[in-house]
């Protein structure tokens, strides 16, 4: 039986480097959320930890047996969640197979959805012919690398992207074949496979929607300046880039953005808030990755996109949120 009240646990924190931006954004939307009917509760995340810190300081362990919280007052039934958890567990399944076994409604994609769009050459894989996409390699831990065949198939400069990281953590951009190696042993140390991808000069773009019952809402398109080479981890979250919106492009080129993401959207099966990253070259907005559980702080893009669309936070969440108590 589907919970129908509006009591909402935002699962945040997790246990990859973007645990502190999941917290910040999970703070963010409790915030957007009091505006609201919606009365809502942060779990903290860490493997088999959930917690949830009450008023006066004190940590209760959220009962997964049944979903709720045993406040000194009573036990607390929690209705559906929020999943701000950037990456493990939140962005790549984990935490929606335990949510589909309880039936608890949640506001991201199912565990599939959830795995095969976290993994970025999956990901890829699973677009072929959808939208446009850059060439690129996967290399698995202890394989021998292929300098002929990167030459051959991607040439240089290229990136090298950990296949399970989001925020753009573990990044590297490679010049020429005498960096590969230690570049490649360096993105092996957060992760067991890794992404190499063609660079490609342009603008960097970025599209969110949200799906809201059956009717599907695009955002207006972002461009995104940043102060370095590409938009890493540092200048997401720091204040350093701009993020312009609505981009400075040309209106069928940001209508085709609009449509190749939800394009992908519908393809990887998607639901809730998802953020597509392209970069524009010669009129062409090639696929970067696509974001499930998208950031949600005073920095990020997705707030931005809204707020130009001429709508609030708190009034398209409770919307959401209506839909999945329906």
């Amino acid at each position: 039986m589907i919970r129908k009240g509006k009591k909402v646990a935002i699962l945040a924190g997790g246990t990859s480097q973007e645990r502190v931006i999941s917290l910040l954004s999970a703070e963010q939307l409790q915030r957007w959320l009091s505006e609201t009917d919606y009365k809502s509760y942060i779990i903290d995340v860490q493997g088999a930890s959930w917690i949830y810190t009450l008023p006066d300081g004190r940590n209760l362990q959220v009962d997964k047996n049944t979903f709720s919280l045993p406040l000194p007052e009573g036990t607390l039934p929690l209705d559906m969640a929020f999943i701000t958890t950037h990456g493990t567990p939140g962005e790549n399944g984990l935490l929606q197979g335990y949510l589909e076994l309880m039936q608890i409604p949640f506001t991201s994609g199912e565990t599939f959805t959830q795995a095969i769009s976290f993994h970025k050459s999956a990901c890829k894989r699973y677009l072929q012919g959808v939208v446009p996409l850059l060439p690129s390699i996967e290399i698995k831990r202890f394989e021998d690398l292929d300098i002929e065949q990167v030459v051959r198939e991607i040439g240089f400069p290229l990136f090298l992207k950990p296949n399970d990281n989001g925020s753009s953590v573990g990044v590297v951009k490679v010049h020429n074949a005498n960096e590969l190696h230690k570049a490649a042993l360096s993105v092996f140390e957060i992760s067991s496979d890794i992404m190499l991808e063609k660079f490609c000069p342009g603008t960097e773009l970025s599209c969110g929607m949200i799906q809201i019952g059956a009717r599907q809402l695009s955002f207006p398109v972002a461009e995104i300046i940043s102060p370095s080479e590409f938009f890493d981890f540092k200048t997401k979250y720091d204040g350093s880039s701009q993020e312009i919106v609505p981009a400075r492009i040309p209106l069928p080129t940001a209508q085709l953005v609009q449509q190749y993401t939800a394009d992908a959207y519908t393809r990887l099966g998607c639901r809730g808030m998802a953020r597509a990253d392209y970069i524009l070259y010669d009129g062409v907005p090639y696929f970067l990755e696509i974001n499930t559980c998208p950031g949600l702080t005073a920095e990020s893009i997705i707030p931005k996109q809204v707020n130009a669309l001429g709508r609030t936070m708190p009034e398209l969440l409770s919307e959401f949120l209506d839909s999945l108590r329906n």
